[in-house]
């Protein structure tokens, strides 16, 4: 039964708490740490991303109690002794990891979950290091493969879209900072370079951030990917400066 459930889920929650004293309710990283390994999820995995979307951990390696056991049962896992929990928390991040490229509502949900988790108390922003840290983790497979086969049209040989985003990010240092706006768009816009690698539906009346304006004409000088003809040098320009 469910209240079977919740209160095996309870007392498997008090077992990796860090200070059971001071902290009743909650987990924090060194606890979540120890749970990830029994569940054999390593935490530079994007298996850890699932977890901490489906117990909704308001930062890394931080859970409250009541998430840990509404958002478990809420995934459908149950049992009456930890030994069962384990292994059915186990199977059910590894079913959503394998079904993360095909299911685009659930990696959305783990990719705008991420934000969440890479925030400090008070903070909207967070560094460019940290978000490149987990864009790597998601833009590959298991998660949104972020590459154009050499099959694709404008594409030339293929390209390797995450890798360009991290390059221009570090060569131009365009931004410090990412926010949550930036992260998002990033996903849609991610999408859209695999729908169309031509960057045909890029224009400069669309509202992306600045950020992303300013890679598709990095993109389209550094990479000549776009279909930038010779003589629009000053187009590439004027776009720059959106």
């Amino acid at each position: 039964t469910s209240s079977a459930t919740r209160t095996a889920l309870s007392g498997l929650f008090d077992k990796y708490r860090d200070n059971p004293l001071h902290e009743p309710d909650d987990l924090n990283i060194a606890g979540t740490s120890d749970l990830l390994t029994d569940l054999q999820i390593p935490l530079d995995d994007i298996g850890a991303l699932i977890f901490s979307e489906i117990v909704q951990s308001p930062s890394l390696g931080r859970v409250s109690r009541d998430a840990f056991i509404d958002g478990w049962l809420a995934a459908g896992v149950n049992g009456a002794d930890a030994s069962t929990l384990l292994t059915r928390m186990r199977n059910c991040v590894l079913q959503r990891r394998a079904a993360l490229q095909a299911d685009t509502a659930a990696f959305k949900k783990v990719y705008t979950h991420t934000f969440q988790l890479m925030l400090t108390p008070g903070s909207k922003t967070v560094p460019r290091e940290m978000a490149v840290e987990f864009w790597r983790m998601l833009f590959t497979t298991p998660g949104l493969e972020w590459e154009t086969p050499p099959s694709s049209p404008d594409a030339g040989d293929g390209a390797a879209w995450r890798e360009w985003w991290f390059e221009f990010l570090e060569s131009t240092q365009t931004t410090k900072a990412v926010n949550k706006d930036l992260w998002r768009q990033t996903l849609t816009f991610a999408r859209e370079t695999l729908r169309d690698p031509s960057l045909g539906f890029w224009s400069e009346d669309s509202s992306w951030p600045s950020v992303i304006d300013e890679f598709v004409a990095w993109v389209r000088r550094e990479k000549k990917v776009g279909g930038v003809e010779e003589g629009k040098d000053e187009d590439v320009m004027d776009v720059e400066r959106y």
